[in-house]
């Protein structure tokens, strides 16, 4: 809860409920990026504006976008998918190989998903316009899907979307990719349950999503794989029996070490999820505890160096359908 321990403090709160107030009067929508440009001698750092905003909100017991106000777009996407906005304007999610933003929730009146089988939510930006640019999500052998990134930790409007899209296409799973690090772990966690920075994180969770990966059992197959191409061995790779992941040269070069800010977050987040017995959450416990022993991180990035990221995702994503 917001405090105006000083002038300045009551005069920025007074503005954003000046802005707020005027948004929702005229039926306008603003940034908060635009609200920090437009007064930076009165907030001095962007931060400022977006802490005072989501605090005013939950003040006020309302979500964010009551007050007219949202953060600047960041989430992108690609696929056959089209949006009709409240303002008759259209969106067609196919019409550029870089992405098209993704609209706030309560801008959209209606959504078509076509032949839409799947949702691929992206840690990387440069995965998801690698990805794009050779429309996968057209060729996946699983059939058509959404390519979706924040890139990196999901907006609001981000999040409020994928909820939307799944409470009307329940049919639809929805997966996450992100790095094989603490970062990547906590990103997943933020798309199921947000932040936990303001009230309204829990009107938009997405407990249905899944964690496509990169999990350690990848690693272990990205390892034998690497082993058996550098040997030019014409023998099957090992079995899953066979030395763990990072443990050998080839997967220890394709990695990298955990830092001391990784290991503090990994002990953090462990903490953190000490409290919740849900399945999804213990895996993720699992997963941040075999890191810490092992030592070492991965970026998606891997797995595109090791083969064919198209390939490793057709087959990932017709597992995780199978069992959906």
């Amino acid at each position: 809860m917001w405090l105006a321990h000083d002038s300045s403090s009551l005069a920025r709160v007074l503005l954003i409920l000046q802005l707020s107030h005027d948004a929702l009067v005229s039926g306008t929508v603003l940034t908060k990026r635009n609200i920090f440009y437009q007064h930076q001698e009165l907030f001095g750092t962007q931060r400022v504006v977006d802490e005072l905003v989501d605090d005013v909100a939950t003040t006020l017991e309302l979500d964010r976008d009551d007050l007219n106000i949202v953060a600047s777009a960041k989430g992108i996407m690609a696929g056959p998918l089209r949006i009709r906005l409240i303002d008759g304007g259209e969106l067609d999610a196919s019409s550029s190989d870089t992405g098209v933003v993704i609209p706030a929730s309560r801008s959209i009146q209606s959504i078509d998903v076509g032949s839409l089988r799947w949702v691929l939510v992206i840690e990387k930006d440069a995965t998801f316009r690698s990805l794009a640019s050779t429309l996968y999500w057209e060729t996946s052998a699983s059939g058509n899907g959404l390519l979706v990134t924040a890139k990196g930790y999901p907006d609001m409007i981000t999040r409020s979307f994928l909820h939307l899209l799944g409470r009307q296409q329940p049919d639809i799973p929805i997966f996450v990719l992100t790095d094989f690090d603490p970062d990547g772990l906590k990103i997943f966690h933020c798309y199921l349950h947000g932040s936990g920075n303001i009230l309204t994180d829990s009107t938009v969770d997405n407990p249905s999503f899944s964690w496509l990966g990169i999990r350690s059992s990848h690693l272990a197959a990205v390892d034998r794989v690497l082993q058996t191409s550098n040997s030019g061995s014409s023998q099957p790779p090992p079995t899953s029996s066979s030395t763990p992941a990072l443990t050998s040269f080839t997967a220890q070069s394709a990695a990298v070490a955990l830092t001391l800010r990784d290991r503090k977050m990994i002990v953090d987040t462990l903490k953190a999820f000490e409290t919740d017995d849900g399945v999804t959450i213990g895996s993720l416990r699992r997963e941040l505890q075999y890191m810490q022993v092992l030592g070492y991180k991965a970026e998606i990035q891997l797995l595109d160096d090791s083969g064919n990221l198209d390939s490793w995702l057709d087959t990932q994503i017709q597992i995780e359908m199978n069992t959906w």
